[in-house]
């Protein structure tokens, strides 16, 4: 049993949950994939160890305790009778009821309209990585040519790469970013995903990753060209 993987899949779907909680009525299919991924994952980490289960062979069974010989206990002398006290006629108490307190006036608060919940906004250095600067000169026209796979459009560096400085070396949570961007359909949606799973949780805005991380958003967007 991984306790600590369990605490951070927790984490993740308690996240998820408070966002979609804010606007039930636009969750998408996308924001419910990623929370069943999460309580897989839990459930995978909560499995107990192999070596921690107990052997089929082993007696759960208490040991029997042997009971001392039935030994007949001796006879007393039965005590001498003893008269019964007589009767006391009990007498019913009487009940007075109390009055009823006055009716107390009912005060109404006035309904309080509840405030919207604020939206997470998104900081300036958020949005400069996903600043897109058209591409005019031939070479880089070409190097922004559309995508279909983006696990087949990275090699084997940039994947090394961008699994140790924009995941913390976790390449389950790369791998996974992966598969959720390719199933999606705009890139408003991969923008969103990556802000709120990526870019504040990984660091992306901090000067020492930026630049490899608008490398990584520019070529996300060539999925959705």
């Amino acid at each position: 049993m991984d306790l600590l993987k369990a605490k951070i899949y927790i984490d993740k779907i308690n996240r998820e949950m408070t966002r979609m909680l804010r606007d039930p009525e636009t969750i998408v299919r996308i924001e419910q994939d990623i929370v069943l991924s999460y309580i897989r994952e839990l459930y995978d980490a909560l499995q107990p160890d192999p070596g921690s289960m107990v052997s089929p062979n082993t007696s759960l069974t208490p040991p029997v305790r042997k009971s001392a010989p039935n030994v007949a206990p001796k006879a007393s002398p039965a005590p001498p009778p003893v008269e019964a006290p007589p009767a006391v006629q009990e007498v019913p108490p009487t009940f007075t009821p109390a009055p009823e307190p006055p009716p107390q006036p009912v005060f109404v608060s006035p309904e309080v309209p509840l405030a919207p919940p604020s939206p997470s906004g998104i900081t300036s250095s958020v949005e400069q990585l996903f600043a897109f600067k058209e591409a005019k000169e031939l070479s880089e026209k070409l190097a922004d040519q559309p995508i279909a796979d983006l696990r087949q459009a990275i090699s084997l560096n940039d994947r090394l790469l961008f699994t140790r400085e924009l995941f913390s070396g976790d390449q389950q949570a790369f791998e996974q970013t992966l598969n959720i961007l390719n199933t999606l359909n705009v890139f408003e949606q991969a923008k969103l995903y990556l802000v709120d799973h990526c870019v504040q949780q990984y660091g992306w805005t901090d000067k020492t990753r930026v630049e490899l991380a608008k490398k990584f958003v520019r070529l996300a967007r060539r999925k959705f060209m």
